[in-house]
């Protein structure tokens, strides 16, 4: 038995790694064993220039920008999980109040953010 929160909004990464555990066989079976098949097949991936973490330049990254074939993909998913949406469980939520503070970085996190761009 499995866990967990919301796999697909984690990374579609960790839907295949879930499904790899639960339906290799149907996986094998639709030929989407590997994650190339299973990626292609249900989402398209875009590569764009975005910040490096170290925030001092820029790098190539691709990553899922649209999804296919997403009613096959939780038909398939279904058959080992049992989804729950907010919707259907209508859980209770709470009221948020939110403050953003901004504050100027110390000299020492910038000397750090310094070493990690080297």
């Amino acid at each position: 038995m499995f866990a967990t929160g919301t796999p697909v909004s984690n990374s579609m990464s960790e839907l295949y790694t879930m499904q790899r555990y639960l339906q290799y066989n149907t996986l094998v079976k639709n030929h989407l064993q590997h994650f190339d098949s299973w990626a292609s097949t249900f989402g398209e991936t875009v590569t764009a220039m975005t910040l490096a973490p170290e925030g001092d330049k820029f790098q190539i990254k691709t990553r899922f920008a649209k999804f296919h074939n997403i009613p096959e993909l939780m038909t398939m998913f279904r058959e080992v999980a049992d989804i729950q949406t907010a919707e259907t469980l209508k859980l209770p939520t709470p009221e948020v109040e939110k403050h953003n503070v901004a504050v100027n970085a110390t000299q020492i996190q910038k000397d750090m953010v310094a070493d990690l761009g080297e």
